[in-house]
């Protein structure tokens, strides 16, 4: 459990630095296109990266404009696609577990059902 634990603080750790660079870059843009929209000059902090942002900000679209948080992703796909759930029993489940999952598949209309054990 520990080694789990340190290696989830390491992969939220890595996806809040890349979220951080991202952001980064993102303020860039930002100012590049501030700045090209008002017909003022380019930042000097920017001159430099200039050409490779603009590349940048002309391939992008509306979703890809703006940067996205990776710290809650598990649900970013709820509103377009159902969730798939398995509903699991023991081997050899006794008639009224049966009748419950039957019930639960009625209210949850995409569920699966599985025996545990016994699968490859």
């Amino acid at each position: 459990m520990h080694r789990r634990n340190i290696r989830l603080r390491r992969e939220y750790l890595y996806r809040k630095s890349l979220e951080r660079k991202e952001r980064l870059l993102y303020e860039k843009k930002r100012k590049i296109r501030e700045a090209l929209e008002e017909g003022k000059p380019i930042p000097t902090e920017l001159r430099n990266e200039e050409a490779a942002l603009r590349k940048e900000i002309d391939l992008e679209d509306e979703i890809t404009a703006v940067p996205r948080s990776t710290i809650d992703d598990e649900y970013a796909n709820a509103p377009e696609k159902d969730p798939k759930i398995l509903l699991t029993t023991s081997r050899n489940p006794s008639a009224p577990l049966t009748q419950f999952v039957k019930e639960l598949k009625i209210v949850f209309p995409n569920a699966q059902r599985m025996n545990r054990g016994g699968q490859m």
